[in-house]
């Protein structure tokens, strides 16, 4: 029998990436192809998000655009924006399937269900129609396949550096956004869970875990905090290395500092930002002040030497004015950041922003946004120049890239042939790369110690 071609996508968030990972990798456990999304294959799955309305619009693009590749195929959509609109996804072709948010889980049993049950005999859409309906009325399989933390592949298609899924939800309802209402409320993975999954990952020779959540800072099992967790981490493990994905900037107190300082962990972190105007985060309902961000960036420099830090903007909220723009921009230069994430508010349905007056014309939030931008690139290329000569640990990844321990994604040179993606290697950082999609160069100096 000729393997079932299967392709994914992933739009939005690390824990979106994640979750792929894991469909792809119980796919390929199952005997199926892995194509590309812009190849032939007979299944698509599309992991979507609701941030913005323009991440929505991609994703129905991608629908339409694997529909007409092969237009027997089935085309499965899930996540945030399948939770939140599924039946104007489900018109865009009746060979679409729309298993929502809640049920993305069951996914990583459909593989399996499809070699033991369809064969490639008959169409596949009736196949996958039959196993839905026998999740929808109760079936073992069904009940099975609500753990939101079973995404945990075993092999990585996608991703040089593994990441776990440790946290999902958030208990914040900040008026922009949605994704607290696709996802629901905190829940946390499991801490002993957490650590067998981490020793797993370092006994598979894997250097470096991403730790994953909708907001980690609200991770919660009984009294133990996330720092607690990534204290436990680091003591029960001997040398892989963690890497925090994103956090709050209100929620960087004197527990988190101190285990951000522990040596494994990585001199990097996204920082939630949203605007550097107190007026601007309270109309956002954004728990945190200016005067909270600066201080949070001063403690986690006073850790780690020139951590990489990056953080999200959002341009032209509603009411937001010139002198509140200006605000945001003068504190992110004072900062001095090593990238900025910046794009122009979106109102969500269903958030508290959707009608909010006054708005913000479209270009003066695209003028805003590209003011951003620019400060973005100053950012980035003065970070590099500040290490620039030095040497440095870095996960050699698939292309012969490199990714340092402080994040700057570089090509590196000089890597011996058969050098295995994920090794931790030294390297030479030299500046600048022409090369598009990375941040510099750098040369190989040999492996690094674990």
């Amino acid at each position: 029998m000729t393997p079932l071609r299967v392709a994914v996508s992933t739009f939005g968030c690390k824990l979106n990436q994640l979750e792929t990972e894991s469909i792809a990798d119980a796919f390929s456990s199952a005997g199926a192809a892995l194509s590309s999304f812009d190849a032939m294959a007979e299944l698509y799955v599309l992991n979507t998000c609701t941030v913005t309305g323009k991440a929505e619009q991609k994703a129905r693009r991608s629908i339409r655009h694997a529909s007409a590749l092969n237009p027997g195929s089935v085309v499965i959509v899930t996540g945030c924006y399948a939770q939140m609109d599924p039946d104007g996804l489900a018109l865009l072709s009746p060979r679409v399937i729309v298993v929502s948010g809640d049920e993305k889980t069951s996914l990583l049993e459909l593989a399996a269900w499809l070699q033991d049950n369809w064969q490639g005999h008959g169409d596949l859409l009736d196949a996958v129609l039959e196993w839905k309906r026998g999740r929808a009325t109760g079936s073992p399989a069904g009940a099975a396949s609500l753990d939101r933390f079973a995404f945990h592949p075993q092999s990585f298609t996608f991703h040089s550096r593994p990441s776990l899924k440790i946290q999902d939800g958030c208990d914040n309802r900040c008026a922009y956004c949605r994704v607290c209402i696709a996802r629901g409320p905190s829940v946390s993975l499991d801490p002993e869970l957490a650590l067998a999954r981490v020793r797993q990952l370092e006994a598979a020779e894997k250097t470096e875990v991403v730790l994953t959540g909708i907001n980690l800072s609200q991770y919660r099992w009984g009294s133990m905090r996330f720092s607690d967790l990534l204290d436990s981490l680091v003591a029960g493990t001997q040398r892989i290395r963690f890497r925090v994905s994103s956090w709050e900037p209100g929620r960087a107190d004197e527990a988190f500092i101190a285990v951000f300082a522990l040596n494994r962990v990585q001199p990097h972190l996204h920082l939630s930002l949203q605007s550097g105007s107190d007026s601007v985060l309270a109309r956002m309902a954004r728990p945190y002040t200016a005067a909270q961000i600066r201080e949070t960036v001063k403690s986690i420099r006073s850790v780690k030497d020139d951590p990489f830090l990056a953080a999200d903007i959002i341009a032209g909220f509603p009411g937001e004015t010139e002198a509140e723009a200006e605000e945001t921009f003068e504190l992110l230069a004072e900062l001095d950041l090593a990238y900025i994430h910046a794009f122009p508010f979106s109102a969500r349905p269903g958030t508290r922003a959707w009608d909010m007056k006054p708005k913000v014309p479209e270009r003066v939030a695209g003028e805003r946004v590209a003011r951003l931008g620019e400060l973005a690139r100053r950012g980035k290329a003065a970070y590099l120049c500040h290490w620039t000569g030095k040497t440095i640990p870095m996960i050699f990844e698939h292309g012969g890239e490199g990714t340092s321990a402080n994040y700057l994604k570089l090509k590196l040179s000089g890597a011996p042939e058969g050098l295995a993606p994920g090794s931790l290697v030294q390297g030479l950082i030299l500046g600048p790369c022409a090369e598009s999609g990375v941040d510099g160069e750098a040369m190989y100096e040999g492996p690094a110690a674990g």
